[in-house]
């Protein structure tokens, strides 16, 4: 009878912990779209591999591997449909994230299926965003939509994986011993958003750095730093692989701020408080007065440049011209909607505190 009642009890325990339903709560209208962008991009993928498979090649259309690349695979075609297979199941499970016959699917499982294709079709956007030729001169139809679907494939990826995450941490502390079924959907404050647009931006910059870190050079040629340090960045100097990390751990320490200003994480003591505040003010400070030109490169900077009204030495005139053209459509408005995030967080954090 023991032997029974606690094999009868260890299936209890295994169903109430492996096989429960993870419930999460109703996505919002953005992370539909969000997870409608992830489901849309990995359809495209499996029917871009659908199509490499037909015609027996590696690689992406109008991007096939090298030669020496295609001689490795004794069956490309084969290889290529399984990658298909991998986008179908990718599509799956951003799918699954905000659909009714998801919400069976326990919490751990479908959370490491989403963050393996998270990562997967995330590194998959990194490289499609960092073959395209990003030079003025050659700024094609193709380069525009590489850039474009990969950052908004890496968005979207970001915002179902947090969101799911959660969503399934507020119905898994509701159900909890104790705590009892609320029944309603713990939904984040209007109040948040902005503390969560900072946490993409630094999310965004973060992997950029990362990318650089590890041997990657996604917008560095189109980073607006002088001649020498771009040689540097280029060349991975110590100094600026180290550079690098540290951007990394500063964006993640970004990433940390601002869930903290979003109210993730509950009232903070006053000094942690103080430091919360006086960093996200400071952050936002320095972000937007390097959007608009007061410290070094920002709007006012590009504009003289590109009027030709700045003295630039003549050597260097065709890389000032291409940094400030850069800078004026991508950087500058970053920081400044970067930095303005961050001011309106920690003015609404200070507010609601």
């Amino acid at each position: 009878m023991n032997v029974a009642a606690d094999a009868s009890a260890a299936v209890t325990l295994i169903r109430r912990t492996l096989l429960r339903p993870a419930r999460p709560v109703p996505a919002r209208v953005r992370v539909r779209v969000a997870a409608l962008l992830s489901v849309a991009g990995s359809l495209v993928y499996t029917g871009q591999k659908v199509y490499m498979a037909a015609h027996g090649q590696v690689g992406m259309p109008g991007h096939p591997a090298p030669p020496s690349v295609q001689a490795q695979f004794e069956h490309p075609g084969l290889a290529q449909a399984g990658n298909a297979s991998l986008g179908l199941v990718a599509a799956l499970v951003a799918w699954a994230t905000v659909a009714r016959w998801g919400d069976r699917v326990p919490r751990w499982a479908l959370l490491s299926a989403l963050a393996v294709a998270a990562v997967m079709q995330s590194l998959g956007a990194v490289i499609m965003m960092g073959r395209a030729d990003l030079a003025p001169g050659h700024l094609g139809w193709n380069a525009v939509y590489d850039v474009v679907s990969g950052s908004v494939g890496l968005a979207a990826w970001a915002v179902v994986t947090v969101s799911y995450w959660l969503r399934t941490r507020t119905r898994a502390r509701n159900d909890s011993p104790g705590r009892g079924r609320t029944g309603g959907a713990a939904r984040p404050a209007h109040t948040a958003v902005a503390a969560h647009a900072a946490l993409g931006c630094a999310l965004a910059y973060g992997l950029m750095k990362l990318d650089w870190a590890l041997g990657g050079e996604f917008l560095m040629r189109q980073a607006p730093v002088p001649s020498a340090p771009l040689n540097d960045l280029l060349n991975r100097t110590p100094g600026a692989v180290a550079g690098h990390w540290a951007s990394v751990a500063l964006a993640l320490v970004g990433v940390a701020a601002a869930l903290h200003l979003s109210g993730r994480f509950g009232p903070l003591g006053r000094i942690r408080r103080t430091a919360l505040l006086a960093g996200s003010w400071a952050g936002c400070a320095f972000m937007v007065t390097r959007a608009v030109g007061l410290v070094g490169y920002g709007f006012a900077g590009d504009v003289r440049v590109l009027a030709g009204l700045g003295s630039v030495p003549s050597a260097y005139e065709d890389l000032a011209r291409d940094q400030a053209f850069w800078d004026l459509v991508l950087w500058s408005p970053y920081w400044l909607f970067f930095g303005t995030c961050w001011g309106v967080a920690a003015w609404r954090y200070r507010r609601a505190r």
